[in-house]
């Protein structure tokens, strides 16, 4: 290859393995598992059908200036909006049960009784850890949401009518301090 300065060689490969992408697979939007609290929210991570990974948002700054509208500046906070999962009901509805009571603990106890965790009753937090599973089934990475509480419950539609065999869900909104990629 011919270049300006005969001592520079450049050279240019087409080479795959080389760029770092050799055996990359692309992510099934099946390949996860939530985990939650095992001993007090079992169903919910084993009945979660969806996660929706909340948005990360930073603010700016506008600064004014002359003839022009604004100049964005970077900001100093990030926030995050919530995590949801769609979580799919059994019949019993454990699932159901598990967050309405977890809601609705919150709400009777509004603060936290330090003999809670002695009398093993469910802590007001609990991380959520989001595993991110290969096309072989095994973690390849983690997302863990920190002190989760949750935020909403949404509806659960039961329709006498529906045609094909449907399972019913319902979305559960969690608000949370912070996430981990690991």
């Amino acid at each position: 290859m011919a270049t300006l300065n005969p001592n520079v060689d450049v050279s240019v490969s087409n080479d795959i393995s080389s760029s770092g992408l050799n055996g990359l697979n692309y992510l099934q939007p099946s390949a996860f598992s939530m985990v939650i609290d095992r001993k007090h929210y079992a169903n919910l991570q084993f009945f979660c059908q969806a996660i929706l990974h909340p948005s990360l948002n930073m603010n700016s700054v506008e600064q004014p200036f002359r003839k022009i509208s604004s100049v964005p500046f970077v900001g100093d906070k990030l926030t995050f909006s919530e995590l949801t999962a769609i979580i799919l009901v059994d019949e019993n509805l454990n699932s159901y049960t598990e967050m309405y009571n977890w809601m609705h603990r919150l709400v009777e106890n509004n603060t936290t009784n330090p003999t809670d965790k002695i009398e093993g009753k469910p802590p007001a937090y609990a991380d959520i850890t989001v595993n991110i599973l290969s096309s072989h089934n095994n973690s390849t990475r983690q997302i863990r949401y920190i002190d989760c509480m949750p935020v909403s419950l949404g509806d659960m539609s039961l329709e006498a009518t529906s045609g094909a065999q449907q399972y019913i869900t319902y979305p559960a909104s969690f608000r949370f301090s912070y996430f981990e990629l690991r």
